[in-house]
């Protein structure tokens, strides 16, 4: 229920529902604070800035199942320029909701009762964290002071013209957000998060409707046209003709000085209308921005984009890099300690690359705050290519400072000359960008596909290999070469010598014995008649001798009984070993295979031919083995080898890549700089 009251300037009815400390006189703007008896007159509000707010006075909604009407709004300037709104929802159940409106994004928070004691302003830091104990820990996004502006209708709390107020702004996951309000001892908690206005149902209502299209206004310095497209938040206003920096408020400008800036050598100009990633955005400001590296500078323009469904965002350009860049609350993301190289953040890892101060070099178009050109912030940028994490830092003039994150992607040049109709071609990039897409990391990725297809056709050509060769065995011997060569074992393995040091293979030298006065005869063995079936598959000689620091070979034939033709081979058996300088080695091996290529179906002959060092066979028994059919994995290895090989020389160019990215990183592997929390 409300009560009613008399303004104390004018007479005209004020009224003051439950909780109300405050009422504004619609009729003559008095400020009347609420008292046991008769409101008391605390001074006259000014007037209220066009913010160009979609809500008004009286409104109507619901929150959570309960009804509310908007009751009461305050402006409050930000020590950086500009005005936000605070309104006052009055909730059918008697509670008072805060609604706080800022470049188009809107916060509800509802005052609490905390759990624990609430840290002092002075024991904060923006960008830290805010420990509430049970009411959690939280991202402390901006520590500052807002002065009162104006106000209307009825206010929860205490306000009074030109009064300040202190205040922690904090911010949690998934659009959490809360508010310490530091102008009360102790100090007051607010709790909600950031809400879209449609979640509200707003209705009815004295609400002006947003300004739509562009205001036209003259340079008060020149007399140059300058088209004001958001004129409900535009603070600063850069004039291209002039190089004055005016101030925009009112709907009005006002030269505050003139700038030395350079040329602005832009790409895209003021007003150009454009659509980037579907959404149509138009280009109403031009930053350049540039930070010093050991001594040399590194320029970089940015242009502010205003999407009328969005907000604002920011296109960078960068030595003919370009990107998009979004704002992130800081809840999202956790603080950065000096020197933390990895931070894990919105589903990514990140990790640092540079810590810059960027300056202000020059300002063109408008922008919605009260940007200064030498206006200074330090930069702290985290990157997962093709996305970029920065956060920026600013300290407030008299005191206060806040962090803001931002959340860039990469753009190939093409896409913004397509979207917004750029003549020619953009130039070529200059270097590589701190978070560009590495483009042989792609290709990799494409290769896989065709990687993984001659991986599975290699599969299937083994398993059918494997299944059609049967590995027949088409002759099998034993052989005594003693008997080969006419020797009788007794006397020969008499006469054997016996050997001191082993040696290394040495010349074969092929022996035969003969009786005195015959001619000497090569030990030559004939196989049997050997039918081979099938003309389509492969061949393997098989030699198996116990040869030990010796060797032994065999020259052999394969002779068609048809046409006489005879496929010839040589297979052998060398086994050494021994201790050399302390340390033992061995060479060779006493089983030994060739591969014989497929031959016409027919009727064969194996012709066998032992050779071996000295008078005698080093040993007496050797084992022939011919199979058919026998799988050979040195073909189906290479194959691998091969396909293996394509990803290996692909990593050597998108390693060359990432190396060159991080030379430029102070966080690089060869930057001098230290590292701090991983």
């Amino acid at each position: 229920m409300s009560t009613l009251a008399s303004c104390p300037s004018c007479g005209a009815a004020l009224s003051f529902r439950p909780g109300t400390m405050v009422a504004v006189c619609s009729y003559c703007k008095a400020l009347a604070a609420r008292r046991d008896r008769d409101p008391e007159l605390i001074g006259k509000v000014a007037d209220l800035v066009d913010t160009g707010s979609p809500l008004g006075l009286a409104a109507s909604g619901t929150f959570a199942g309960r009804g509310f009407s908007l009751a009461g709004r305050v402006q409050l300037k930000h020590p950086l320029g500009g005005v936000w709104d605070e309104w006052y929802l009055a909730l059918d159940d008697g509670r008072w909701g805060w609604l706080a409106e800022a470049q188009g994004r809107f916060y509800l928070t509802f005052t609490q009762q905390p759990h624990g004691t609430l840290p002092s302003l002075d024991s904060l830091q923006a960008g830290g964290l805010a420990d509430l104990g049970p009411d959690g820990r939280w991202s402390v996004g901006e520590l500052s002071e807002a002065t009162f502006h104006s106000a209307e209708g009825e206010i929860p709390w205490a306000v009074e013209p030109g009064g300040t107020y202190r205040f922690a702004d904090l911010s949690g996951k998934n659009g959490a957000f809360a508010t310490l309000d530091y102008s009360e001892e102790p100090p007051l908690f607010f709790l909600g998060r950031e809400i879209p206005l449609a979640d509200l149902h707003i209705q009815g209502g004295t609400r002006k409707p947003a300004k739509v299209g562009t205001q036209s206004l003259g340079c008060p310095k020149c007399g140059a046209a300058l088209a004001l497209h958001a004129p409900d938040q535009t603070q600063r206003v850069g004039c291209p003709s002039c190089g004055s920096l005016l101030s925009a408020e009112n709907g009005k400008l006002a030269f505050l000085k003139s700038l030395k800036q350079p040329h602005p050598s832009v790409v895209i100009p003021l007003g150009a209308e454009g659509t980037l990633q579907g959404e149509k955005v138009i280009c109403i400001g031009q930053l350049r921005r540039s930070c010093t590296i050991e001594n040399l500078p590194y320029p970089w323009t940015e242009y502010l984009l205003l999407d009328s469904q969005r907000g604002f965002k920011w296109l960078v350009e960068s030595e003919g890099h370009w990107s998009l860049a979004t704002t992130v609350a800081p809840g999202e993301v956790p603080p950065a300690g000096e020197g933390q190289k990895n931070l894990s953040a919105l589903g990514a890892n990140w990790r640092r690359f540079q810590d810059v101060k960027a300056v202000v070099e020059g300002v063109w178009g408008e922008f919605y705050w009260t940007v200064e050109q030498g206006e200074k912030v330090q930069v702290t940028e985290f990157v997962a290519p093709p996305r970029s994490l920065t956060r920026e830092r600013q300290s407030h003039k008299g005191g206060g400072e806040e962090v803001n994150w931002s959340l860039s992607t990469y753009l190939e040049p093409s896409e913004v000359w397509t979207a917004f109709k750029l003549a020619g071609t953009p130039p070529a990039p200059q270097g590589i960008s701190s978070f560009q897409p590495n483009p042989h990391k792609a290709q990799l990725a494409k290769t896989w596909l065709w990687i993984v297809g001659a991986l599975a056709l290699l599969l299937l050509i083994v398993m059918y290999e494997s299944v059609t060769h049967r590995n027949v065995e088409l002759f099998s011997r034993r052989l005594d070469l003693f008997e080969m060569a006419r020797l009788d074992p007794a006397a020969a393995m008499a006469g054997t010598p016996r050997k001191a040091i082993p040696t290394r293979r040495a010349a074969p030298t092929p022996q035969s014995t003969q009786a005195p006065g015959e001619e000497p005869q090569e030990p030559v063995f004939f196989s049997s008649p050997i039918e081979i079936k099938d003309g389509n598959k492969n061949l393997a000689v098989t030699l198996s001798t116990p040869v030990n620091n010796n060797w032994v070979e065999l020259e052999g034939a394969l002779v068609s009984e048809t046409t006489g033709v005879a496929e010839l081979f040589l297979v052998s058996s060398s086994y050494y070993h021994g201790v050399d300088g302390g340390e033992s080695w061995t060479e060779g091996g006493q089983v030994d295979t060739v591969f014989l290529s497929a031959v016409p179906a027919g009727s064969y002959v194996l012709r066998l031919a032992p050779q071996w060092n000295g008078p005698v066979p080093p040993v007496r028994f050797i084992e022939v083995q011919l199979r058919q059919g026998v799988m050979r994995w040195l073909y189906p290895g290479l194959a691998l080898l091969a396909i293996l090989l394509v990803p290996l020389i692909m990593l050597i160019p998108m390693v060359s890549f990432e190396s060159r990215r991080w030379q430029e990183s102070m966080y690089g592997a060869s930057a001098s700089s230290s590292g701090g929390d991983d």
